[in-house]
């Protein structure tokens, strides 16, 4: 009898495991031969999450009543994108009581609220978020409050990309662009571009990478630029994945994985665009606990903005090097670029660490004029010349320094 179990056990398990095989096997073969199959697998659109049947309703998903409001984009390509507009917390105790009254008397009212505020708004953040789930995901929404907190002058605006969330369309790479190029117009309709800070998070540094390189070719420079979980490209980002190690199997053959990254359509090649950004101020967020980017992505695309930019400016000093509570900072002033390394925040909540909002207000006090004027716990600014240079430890974590 228990000859029996086990035999019969161990031929379910060569079956299962059969299938999982014919399912990966299946699953490769169309990601080499579909990019429509490729797009599901990289951009995670069909999880849409939470539901989006409710993302006309800002207050479904935690957010204070009558500080949000639920806006249209429409795209050069004709595609109807969904997105919020969220108060600045200073605006929020400004305009809560016109705006309730509004809302009870006449909604045109209450949009022109709005409309006036973001055209009178100190800054405008907009907000590009990862794969998988739409602007509502819990993880983003804390974000959208953490960097209330930050920086409480600042309005944001954030999107789901076509196909995501109650956006129209299909997502691919170039879909995305003109998602983002859409949103940003849709802001500098009311607000010029020296108030707006550009902000993506994994996926989304893809997409505002390409949308900062895109406003540089055309002299268009932003008042900062910030990329959170970055990586280098998605082919290496493939290849590398922790949480879902596609391509683990073959480890030990590197002519499959390049076979496999050659055949990517969706590329989103950030080594290559963050070589064309102007002198817009760069800071890179990444955590030593992500287990979905790796940490190398993020020391890469440093070394790789400071490289572009040196030779423009011959003169650089080497990079500085502070350990921060909970964290290192790197920076180069020169080419007004930081790099921070939050040590145990994960992919999703870096924000959930105050001294992330304290290094960003820094960041904007130090290169872009901004002053935290709405509460009086603020953090000295830091300077350059208060950063502990420390050769020896940046040579080690980026290589040789740049002279």
């Amino acid at each position: 009898m228990l000859f029996h179990l086990i035999s019969a056990f161990i031929t379910t398990a060569i079956v299962l495991l059969f299938i999982l095989l014919l399912i990966y096997t299946i699953c490769l073969t169309w990601f080499v031969l579909s990019p429509t199959f490729q797009s599901y697998f990289v951009f995670l659109h069909w999880l849409n999450y939470p539901n989006g049947d409710q993302l006309d309703q800002p207050e479904c998903f935690g957010f204070q009543a009558f500080s949000t409001r639920h806006i249209w984009v429409r795209t050069r390509d004709n595609v109807k994108l969904g997105g919020w507009h969220i108060l600045s917390r200073q605006s929020i105790k400004k305009l809560i009581p016109s705006l309730r009254a509004f809302e009870i008397e006449n909604g045109d009212q209450s949009e022109a609220l709005f409309e006036q505020n973001l055209k009178s708004s100190e800054l405008v953040i907009l907000y590009f978020h990862g794969q998988l789930g739409n602007r509502g995901k819990e993880n983003r929404v804390l974000t959208y409050k953490a960097l209330q907190i930050a920086l409480p002058t600042a309005d944001f605006v954030t999107i789901d990309y076509r196909g995501f969330g109650d956006s129209e369309g299909f997502p691919t790479e170039n879909g995305l662009l003109i998602d983002a190029r859409a949103a940003w117009d849709w802001i500098l309709e009311r607000a010029p571009a020296k108030k707006i800070i550009i902000y993506g998070h994994s996926l989304g540094t893809g997409v505002a990478i390409q949308l900062a390189r895109q406003l540089s070719e055309e002299g268009i420079t932003p008042l900062a630029f910030i990329i959170e979980s970055p990586f280098t490209c998605i082919p290496e980002l493939i290849a590398s994945f922790r949480r879902l190690p596609f391509l683990m199997p073959f480890t030990k053959y590197p002519a499959v994985i390049e076979y496999f990254k050659e055949k990517v359509v969706h590329r989103f090649n950030n080594m290559e665009h963050v070589k064309h950004l102007n002198d817009m101020p760069i800071f890179i967020i990444h955590s030593h606990k992500d287990d979905d980017i790796p940490l190398s992505h993020s020391v890469t695309l440093f070394q790789e903005i400071i490289d572009s930019r040196q030779i423009k400016h011959r003169k650089i000093e080497p990079t500085f090097m502070n350990f921060v509570r909970e964290g290192t900072l790197y920076a180069q002033p020169d080419v007004k670029t930081w790099y921070l390394q939050a040590l145990h925040a994960a992919h999703n909540n870096a924000h959930g660490w105050e001294f992330v909002g304290e290094k960003l207000q820094e960041f904007l006090e130090a290169f872009c004029d901004y002053k935290k004027n709405f509460s009086s716990n603020t953090s000295s600014s830091i300077k350059s010349k208060n950063f502990v240079e420390d050769k020896s430890a940046v040579e080690k974590k980026f290589g040789v320094l740049n002279d």
